[in-house]
C-alpha cells in the first residue's frame, strides 16, 4: 500500500499513518469485540442478485459470530450518489481531457502539414478515447456549460456534501460501514456494454464512499453462481486502520474460496 505525506504532492495530507498492520494482525486474531459494523438501511432494497445478498449475509454472520455488533444507520441521501457521481466525474473528466488536442500532451493523430489545427484536434481526439470516455466527456461538457454549471454539476457538489453528512453522522454511531461491493457477481465480457445505465449499477454500493473521500476495502465473503462475493467496507477519512482489522478477520473467517472455472 501507499500511504504518508508526499512533500512534493500538496494534495497529500500532512498526518500520521495508522499503524494498519498492526490492525489487521488484531482482526486476524478473530476478535471483533466491541467493534460496531453498520449495516446501511438504504441499502437494504431490491438491488443485489439473490445469491449476492445470501453471500453478504453469511459474511455480516461470521463477524458477528467474531464479536462484532451490527447496527442499522440511515444514510438518506446515498441514493442520490449514482446519479450525482455520474455529472461530477464526467464534468472532472472532461476539464481534465481537454488539455489532450495534439498539441502538447499525448497522442497526434493526421499532423501532416496539410490539416488546421482544429482538424488535428478533432483526429486525435477521435482516435485516442474510446467510446466509454467520449461518452463522459460528453456529458462532462453539457453540464460544465454556460446556463447548465449550476443546475447539474453544482447541484450534484451540493449532493455530494449531502453525503458526507451522512457518512459524518453514520460514524458518530459505528466503526465501520459495511455493504456488498456490487449488485451482482461478474458478467460476461461485453454483455452490458450496450446498456451504459447497468453498467453503471455495478457501482451502486461503491460510488457513496467515492464521493465521500475515505477508505474502502473489498473482500470475497463467499459465491454466487460460482463466482467471488465481495463485501465492502467502508471507514471514516484516516481511519484506514478500522477497515484492516475487519477485513483480516473476515479473510480469516472465510478462508479459501473456489470460484468455477469459466469457460
Amino acid at each position: 500500500m501507499l500511504a504518508g505525506h508526499d512533500p512534493r504532492d500538496a494534495t497529500s495530507i500532512p498526518q500520521p499513518v495508522p499503524d494498519v498492520v498492526g490492525a489487521a494482525r488484531q482482526g486476524a486474531t478473530g476478535d471483533l469485540t466491541g467493534v460496531r459494523l453498520g449495516l446501511v438501511r438504504e441499502f437494504g432494497g431490491e438491488g443485489a442478485e439473490p445469491g449476492v445478498a445470501a453471500a453478504f449475509r453469511d459474511g455480516l454472520d461470521a463477524l458477528t459470530k467474531l464479536g462484532a455488533e451490527v447496527v442499522e444507520v440511515s444514510c438518506p441521501h446515498f441514493q442520490y450518489a449514482l446519479p450525482a457521481y455520474y455529472l461530477i466525474a464526467p464534468s472532472e473528466c472532461s476539464s481534465n481531457l481537454a488539455r489532450y488536442d495534439g498539441v502538447r500532451y499525448g497522442l497526434r493523430v493526421g499532423d501532416d502539414g496539410s490539416k488546421a489545427l482544429e482538424e488535428v484536434m478533432s483526429l486525435t481526439r477521435e482516435a485516442g478515447f474510446g467510446p466509454e470516455v467520449k461518452r463522459r466527456v460528453i456529458i462532462g461538457t453539457y453540464a460544465l456549460s454556460s446556463g447548465y454549471y449550476d443546475a447539474y454539476y453544482g447541484q450534484a457538489q451540493k449532493v455530494r456534501t449531502l453525503i458526507t453528512q451522512d457518512f459524518t453522522s453514520a460514524f458518530e454511531q459505528v466503526d465501520v460501514l459495511v455493504s456488498p461491493t456490487t449488485p451482482f457477481v461478474a458478467f460476461p465480457l461485453g454483455s452490458r456494454t450496450s446498456d451504459p445505465y447497468q453498467m453503471y449499477l455495478a457501482d451502486l454500493y461503491t460510488i457513496p464512499v467515492n464521493l465521500y473521500g475515505g477508505p474502502a476495502i473489498s473482500v470475497p465473503c463467499g459465491l454466487s453462481e460460482g463466482l467471488p462475493v465481495g463485501f465492502q467496507i467502508m471507514a471514516p477519512t484516516l481511519a484506514d486502520d478500522r477497515m484492516y482489522r475487519v477485513a483480516a478477520a473476515l479473510e480469516s473467517a472465510v478462508g479459501t474460496l473456489t470460484p468455477r472455472e469459466l469457460s
